[in-house]
């Protein structure tokens, strides 16, 4: 892949809009693309966050402001970040025949409370685009140098998807390489029976009085695992990465790029 300049000042680089697989959508087949940002060359492997953008498997995009800004700050500090997009607004029958042939299955699993939204055929797509990602990223190791199991993140439908590539993807029966932990910024999961607790560290941050994506299913998760750590920030708005309007930049991707540090080294 051919990666272009990044942030100059500090020799980071950039491969945008890379193909990592195909995929059925509307009767159509839809390449998807990632977008990854690798450090200055020469210094150590890096540990790699695998980012998932929000928008209520509906909207957004992986080459989001926000997104730039959080790859502009790891990528400072020796970390990399890699961004996958995955198809929106997906039906049932764009979903593989294998995992079509798990969802009756899947129908006798409760769903949390209010979170029928997040069990849907487009949170599935999403899920299956996920875990190839992860395929693909596992192939393109050598090429990309990065270090240890990469970490799932994402921003409300994103972490959502986070999730299920941890804990639906292996129901399902989707291959991939297991993530070293979770980050979720105004996420959760549908299912919490499929839930394994310890199966990976997971971070969470949630305003107990978000509208968007209720707090309930991953309070629930918490209550579960005790090695959850869930902050729970009235002032966060939806999906930001900051626990209020006044925490620094330092604080807000020192606290990731930390989790990042121990977790890949796990």
């Amino acid at each position: 892949m051919g990666f272009g300049v990044f942030d100059g000042k500090a020799g980071s680089r950039v491969a945008a809009d890379t193909v990592y697989g195909r995929a059925p959508l509307g009767g159509q087949e839809a390449a998807l693309h990632a977008t990854l940002y690798l450090p200055k060359p020469g210094g150590r492997p890096p540990p790699l966050l695998v980012w998932v953008h929000g928008g209520g498997f509906q909207g957004g995009h992986h080459d989001q402001l926000q997104i730039r800004r959080l790859a502009r700050q790891l990528t400072i500090e020796g970390f990399a970040l890699a961004t996958p997009e995955y198809r929106l607004g997906a039906g049932e029958a764009d979903l593989s025949a294998q995992t079509r042939g798990r969802l009756a299955e899947l129908e006798r699993v409760p769903v949390a409370e209010g979170a029928d939204w997040m069990a849907g055929a487009a949170a599935i797509a999403a899920t299956e685009d996920l875990a190839r990602f992860m395929v693909w990223l596992e192939g393109a190791r050598a090429e990309l140098g990065f270090a240890g199991r990469p970490v799932l993140g994402g921003s409300g439908a994103g972490a959502v998807t986070a999730f299920n590539a941890a804990y639906l993807a292996p129901f399902l029966g989707l291959a991939r390489p297991e993530p070293a932990g979770i980050l979720s910024y105004s996420g959760g999961f549908a299912w919490p029976e499929l839930y394994e607790p310890g199966k990976c560290p997971v971070f969470a941050l949630h305003n107990p009085f978000d509208e968007v994506l209720g707090i309930g299913s991953i309070r629930a998760l918490s209550q579960m695992d005790p090695a959850l750590e869930l902050i729970e920030a009235w002032e966060q708005e939806h999906g930001l990465l900051r626990v209020h309007p006044q925490e620094t930049k330092p604080v807000t991707f020192g606290r990731i790029r930390g989790m990042l540090e121990a977790w890949t080294a796990a």
